[in-house]
């Protein structure tokens, strides 16, 4: 895994910025796998402000999210999709039909992880993977334990996830459970970047980086990887 460090958040922000902005550049139907989080936050505002800049064209751009909340009211402001939407999608030109998130509205749960890899497949794969990681080593939402081989499917959150994500939930409940892509899935893309910014994500990072890879640390997975990478500001690469 190829690990890069910057001094600040900003500068960590803008170098994974630049790096989809290369890669749509250089291929203007580039297919994306985009993160949600305060991590990402940063990245997003850097990259809708330099695509604007060039009035890059998305036009062709195909993102997946990897993940959403299940239970939630359609247009909850705290679904996964709304936060792209605020964040990026409405933001630049994307087409609305390149724009893929779990469809949680569907009766048959079991059916819902099927329908996502297959959209995934008929696009031919994703070529950029971003990536936050949890406090416990969870990418997307797969929490310690899951399968190093796992799939799109319901999974039940930890404490821990739940904990950090509640104060989101001011007007409605926190689901208990929600849908990503699997381990397996996320490896399946060309490249995958992980960002972890903050003091607070240096011990979990330490994790990954120095030890072994686990079920236990669902990040470690990436280092598996052949395009892997790791992006970090000097806080969070303090403890490597």
């Amino acid at each position: 895994m190829d690990i890069k460090v910057f001094n600040t958040a900003v500068e960590a922000s803008e170098f994974v910025a630049k790096r989809l902005l290369d890669l749509i550049t250089a291929k203007n139907s580039a297919k994306l796998g985009v993160a949600t989080g305060r991590t990402m936050d940063a990245i997003y505002h850097r990259f809708v402000g330099l695509a604007q800049q060039m009035q890059l064209d998305l036009s062709q751009v195909k993102a997946f999210a990897v993940d959403e909340y299940m239970g939630l009211e359609p247009n909850s402001p705290n679904s996964y999709r709304a936060y792209l939407d605020l964040h990026l999608f409405n933001k630049l030109n994307f087409k609305p039909e390149n724009l893929f998130v779990p469809d949680i509205s569907k009766a048959d749960i079991d059916a819902i992880g099927i329908e996502y890899e297959a959209l995934i497949k008929k696009a031919m794969g994703i070529d950029f993977q971003l990536l936050g990681i949890g406090l416990n080593g969870h990418i997307g939402l797969n929490e310690p334990g899951s399968s190093l081989d796992s799939r799109t499917r319901i999974v039940a959150l930890t404490g821990s996830t739940m904990g950090s994500n509640k104060v989101l939930f001011k007007n409605e409940g926190m689901p208990l459970t929600a849908i990503t892509m699997g381990i397996g899935t996320i490896l399946d893309a060309k490249q995958c970047c992980m960002v972890a910014t903050g003091e607070t994500k240096a011990e979990i990072v330490q994790k990954v980086v120095n030890g072994d890879i686990s079920s236990k640390i669902p990040a470690s997975a990436l280092k598996q990887h052949p395009q892997a990478m790791l992006v970090l500001d000097k806080d969070a690469a303090s403890l490597i």
